[in-house]
């Protein structure tokens, strides 16, 4: 029989050996299935190492020396391991492994863990009748019921996947329990049979190297430098649109405040247009408040252009014969949306219910915009008439806050102007209104929805596209937040000389989003002030996440070097002198990476 053993566990041996070279030296992506593969191989190679070892010393005098059973009990305990990883591994190509992965791995490794100490304590030994050597005693019959256990949890874990049973990463599952199955009714009748036990093993794992799904890894490298275009010009745009709306605030600020210090009733009007500007500017332009402002996120998906469409068509039914209804969709709008679709039917119904009610002639126009960055779509929704129009005390009427309408009012099929704007600001959103006495009306609303990602295949492709990004960039992505834009650009270009991969904005809040994206960065540094906060401000609001540890490090200027013991208090970890820029990035390069 040690013949035997040591013979089939060379075989088994290099078989898995070659597949550990061929599997480790290849670039692949570490998946759950791919890093159990891994283990797989690794437990493998001990198994039949110390197969071999047992085999050897069987054919000696040292039969049932503490030696040849410690070999005999590590031999078991690899085996059991085994079995476990592919339970394991079968759990996990399951559609219930996102669900309870956490769950399942405790069980995994408390059975480990068990089995170990079990093995180890029980007693084994080694028995020849008439010239027929066979493993027996206590540890071995827990192996066995070990075995009748994990298996048995195979199977229930391919009857709760049945749908999917016929999946190639299944074949080697059904021919490990089909093997498993001939190997015990083949130890019933020649108990010295376990020696077949090791390469039935390494055939199935050989199988199982061809079902495991790893993406063309060309393809992936494509898709990365595509992602990085599109993120960098997603920075690009909300670093724009930031810098324009910062500008044009300042303008406009300057506007309302000569205007409001005068009594003449054309600046009173140009006052309450520079205030509908910055609103303009605030929730429209000014992409930054899409983290700012809180996202309303519910468990219902919704079409929004089927929204639209049906509220158009109740609108057409409606109107008069003499007023045309004009309706304008912009061309990049998602398919599908999170959101309360309910009351956003409700509040645009509401608005041209409003618009249909004093527009005697004329036009009604419905127009949707977006702006859509990373996974958030802003909607920009304008609702045009040409009807009676408001004065100017109702329209203040309308925007001010102390106007709140009650709870029950809003359960209303139609709302009146003041509780539409309250249920916008109810569901995240922004509301403004312009209006003049036979002008005709303007409102428009502004609401951030996330959008639902619909093609499984593509969610499949930008998990394995996270985690091949990961492991390129592990310990080198870095975000850096500077409100100058030619200080931001050196600097984001003096890192990627470096080896780095950089993240640039000129909005700090961008941070907190990027972070609730799923975005993984290894270092922060934040310009110490900006015009829309500190850098502490920015550190205090991420550290409000509990799970937040990435090290962050702070700009300053020279005059407040005096004061870098207190930022380090506050918690900063470096801190860079701006005055010596490049120096101090080698630096903090050198140390950090």
């Amino acid at each position: 029989m040690g013949s035997g053993i040591v013979l089939l566990n060379i075989f088994s041996l290099l078989i898995i050996v070659i597949l550990s070279i061929v599997f480790f030296t290849k670039q692949r992506l570490h998946k759950n299935e791919d890093n159990l593969y891994g283990k797989l191989l690794v437990y493998s190679v001990f198994a039949n190492i110390f197969g071999i070892l047992f085999g050897l010393l069987m054919e000696t005098e040292y039969l049932n020396s503490i030696i040849t059973l410690i070999f005999n009990k590590i031999y078991l305990i690899f085996l059991i391991i085994i079995v476990l990883t592919f339970a394991f591994y079968t759990f996990c190509i399951s559609k219930r492994s996102d669900k309870y992965f956490i769950e399942a791995k405790v069980v995994y490794y408390v059975m480990i863990v068990t089995s170990i100490i079990l093995l180890m304590t029980l007693p084994v030994q080694l028995v020849n009748i008439n010239g027929v050597l066979s493993i027996n005693g206590p540890a071995f019959y827990f192996t066995v019921l070990d075995f009748i256990i994990i298996y048995t949890c195979l199977i229930i874990l391919l009857l709760l996947d049945y749908k999917h049973i016929y999946s190639k990463k299944y074949i080697p599952i059904i021919l490990l329990l089909i093997g498993g199955i001939i190997i015990a009714a083949v130890q019933m009748i020649m108990p010295n049979a376990n020696y077949i036990i090791n390469p039935s093993i390494a055939i199935t794992i050989l199988i199982m190297y061809f079902t495991i799904e790893n993406p063309d890894m060309k393809m992936m490298e494509e898709l990365y430098k595509n992602k990085r275009i599109i993120e960098s010009n997603a920075d690009s745009t909300s670093n724009f649109l930031f810098k324009l709306s910062q500008d044009m605030k300042s303008s406009v600020n300057e506007i309302n405040l000569i205007s409001s210090k005068k009594s003449n009733e054309d600046l009173k009007k140009i006052n309450v247009l520079g205030k509908n500007l910055k609103h303009i500017i605030n929730d429209t332009l000014d992409m930054s408040t899409m983290v700012s402002k809180p996202v309303k996120i519910y468990n219902s998906k919704y079409n929004p252009k089927n929204l639209f469409d049906e509220v158009m068509s109740m609108t057409e039914n409606k109107l008069k014969n003499n007023v045309k209804l004009e309706y304008n969709l912009c061309s990049n709008m998602p398919h599908y949306v999170y959101g309360d679709f309910i009351k956003v039917k409700q509040i645009l119904s509401s608005i041209l219910e409003n618009s249909i009610k004093y527009t005697k002639e004329g036009f009604i126009s419905f127009d949707v915009n977006t702006i859509i960055k990373y996974d958030t779509c802003r909607f920009i929704i304008d609702i045009t008439d040409s009807g009676e129009g408001l004065s100017l005390d109702k329209v203040n009427e309308i925007l001010s806050l102390d106007a709140l309408p009650e709870e029950s009012d809003l359960d209303k099929i139609v709302l009146d102007l003041i509780e539409v704007r309250s249920l916008v600001n109810q569901i995240g959103g922004s509301f403004m209104i312009k209006s003049e006495k036979n002008e005709g009306t303007m409102v428009n609303i502004v609401l951030d929805q996330k959008i639902y990602e619909t093609n499984n295949k593509n969610k499949d492709i930008n998990k394995e596209l996270t985690l091949y990004e990961n492991a390129l960039n592990k310990g080198s992505n870095i975000m850096v937040v500077d409100d100058d834009a030619k200080e931001l650009s050196d600097i984001k270009k003096y890192l990627e000389n470096r080896g780095m991969q950089v993240s640039g904005s000129l909005y700090g809040m961008d941070i907190i989003q990027k972070l609730n994206e799923n975005y993984k960065f290894d270092l922060i540094i934040l310009d110490d002030e900006t015009n829309t906060g500190s850098a502490l401000s920015i550190l205090q609001k991420l550290k409000e996440n509990d799970k937040f540890n990435v090290p962050v490090i702070v700009m300053i200027n020279d005059n407040k070097e005096i004061i870098k013991n207190q930022y380090l208090k506050d918690g900063f970890t470096d801190i860079i002198k701006k005055s010596d820029l490049k120096k101090e990035l080698d630096r903090i390069v050198n140390e950090k990476f």
